[in-house]
């Protein structure tokens, strides 16, 4: 911990998105006292699950590991919940709090440059504002990713990519067929959803990945019940937590080469031949890759569904498309009505196209030409008092977000406390950033991680991935070291906006209960 500030710095923060990260932030920022605002381009709160609207959308990971830490939340109805309860959960977390006074809705953040000691914030509309601290909360699952295809313009059908699900679609039709694109978490949930009500489903699979088959059972009274009374809700996680690392393994068989990642495959080979009979079907669907290479889709049913006479499974590429269908990459054709690309996001997008900065007029995209980088997934040399959650090197593929949220944002805090003591803006050095990225390089060789492409992948500079445990994670956050900050001079904001002398205090405060607050444990995951 540091030591107590002294409040020399009216300290005004800008968080860049509402949906989980930027929530968290805001709590946190309320919870000391400071001044601040959040920018969120949508109409409503939630981030990717506002946006995501698709059928069969449903958080991955247990639900109650995807809860904050200090708001547990009672009204799930599965262990794994569905996408429009999480976006509840979200939105009504930032009503209860107080947090929409603080948002603006429908106001788009377009750049931040950093000037005379402050951030100069241009938004959509055309209004500038100034901030000593920029929080970009803006996800990675964000920017929708599609591949360009020849003739995909002249499709008479609706297509769209499964983020911007079109709503106007009438499920109940039975006379619309489908095509999605795609077999990442959102293909093998949406082909889910639409064959298990019986529509006509073509998925393009050019290859095939490797997933998880996990029952997701309703709550029952008696454990909603559970949930209410905290012994026992935590007697109740553990056990789940138990069980997890049964179905999943432990955290370490992605990390180090052995025999529980041997285990792990033929445990995955052993639930293909469960799921489908049929070996010569079976064989199509079964990864050419290395287990673990790529985020493990989790399902209940997709086997299942796709073994179905309305469910058509097509192991090609997409060669062009035409007016009324999509001709694969053998030269079969399929008529379809409505083409999903259930293709992803560019999960290196961060904050941009939002333009950046920083210090002696450096541009974010210049700063991260030679490959994206950053001081444990927050900060970029450079760029004082500019932060990012959930950001380059965070675990997204290994630990919660909560949990990561726990531990990143407390450190923040404490920065932040640290700001208010000394009147000065950060960002972190050079050397402290290339020993980070350095251990990174140590660790991969022998994880999954590196044994093929995968969304870490970069055209050039170190793989952003996380390769290690939960506890390392906790670790490399434990302690606020100066010594790895550059200091640059903040505005004396002191004339413009008088603030408490507990504004600090407040700061090393929200800091200490983030640290306090339940570990919500489990593997990461965002369902979308």
């Amino acid at each position: 911990m540091v030591s107590q500030p002294e409040s020399k710095q009216p300290l005004r923060a800008a968080v860049i998105g509402a949906g989980m990260s930027g929530l968290f932030m805001a709590y946190q920022l309320q919870q000391a006292g400071l001044r601040f605002t959040v920018y969120e381009k949508r109409a409503a709160a939630g981030g990717t699950w506002d946006a995501n609207t698709y059928p069969g959308l449903h958080v991955d990971v247990l639900t109650r590991n995807y809860e904050f830490p200090f708001a547990r939340g009672h009204h799930w109805s599965k262990r794994y919940a569905p996408g429009a309860e999480v976006r509840s959960y979200l939105q009504n977390f930032a009503a209860q709090q107080g947090l929409n006074k603080h948002i603006r809705y429908n106001t788009e953040a377009t750049s931040a440059v950093w000037t005379d000691g402050a951030w100069t914030l241009t938004l959509d509309n055309g209004d500038v504002e100034i901030f000593d601290i920029v929080v970009t909360a803006t996800g990675f699952l964000r920017v929708p990713s599609i591949p360009r295809i020849a003739g995909a313009d002249s499709f008479e059908g609706k297509s769209f990519h499964s983020s911007e699900w079109d709503n106007t679609i009438d499920l109940e039709d039975t006379s619309i067929r489908y095509a999605v694109i795609g077999t990442g978490s959102s293909g093998v949930q949406i082909t889910s959803a639409l064959g298990t009500l019986g529509r006509d489903v073509t998925q393009f699979i050019r290859h095939p990945q490797w997933m998880q088959v996990k029952d997701n059972p309703r709550y029952t009274l008696r454990e909603k019940l559970t949930f209410r009374i905290p012994r026992l809700a935590k007697r109740y996680d553990a056990k789940m937590a138990v069980i997890r690392e049964k179905t999943d393994g432990n955290e370490t068989w992605r990390l180090v080469p052995g025999p529980d990642r041997e285990m792990m495959k033929q445990r995955f080979l052993k639930m293909l031949e469960d799921e489908i009979p049929d070996e010569e079907l079976r064989a199509k669907f079964t990864p050419h890759e290395p287990l673990g290479v790529k985020r493990i889709a989790k399902t209940p049913n997709y086997y299942r569904v796709v073994q179905q006479q309305n469910v058509h499974p097509v192991f090609a590429g997409i060669d062009h498309i035409e007016a009324n269908g999509i001709v694969d990459s053998n030269g079969d054709f399929h008529e379809v009505d409505v083409i999903v690309w259930a293709t992803g996001f560019d999960a290196h997008a961060y904050m941009r196209p939002m333009k950046v900065i920083g210090a002696d007029g450096l541009d974010i995209n210049d700063a991260w030409a030679g490959g994206v980088v950053a001081f444990k997934s927050l900060g970029v040399p450079l760029f004082p008092n500019f932060f990012l959650l959930c950001g380059p090197f965070a675990p997204v593929n290994s630990i919660t977000i909560p949990t990561t949220l726990r531990d990143s944002v407390g450190y923040l805090m404490r920065l932040i406390g640290e700001m208010q003591r000394t009147g000065a803006a950060y960002a972190p050095t050079p050397q402290a950033t290339d020993a980070f990225l350095q251990e990174i390089r140590e660790a991969l060789p022998g994880t999954t991680y590196s044994e093929g492409d995968n969304w870490y992948s970069q055209k050039v500079g170190t793989p952003i991935i996380f390769p290690f445990t939960r506890a390392r994670h906790a670790e490399q956050y434990a302690v606020l070291d100066l010594h790895d900050f550059e200091a640059f001079p903040l505005r004396d904001a002191s004339n413009e906006r008088g603030r408490a002398a507990a504004v600090g205090a407040g700061a090393t405060a929200a800091a200490a209960a983030v640290a306090d607050a339940g570990e919500a444990d489990g593997v990461s995951g965002s369902g979308a």
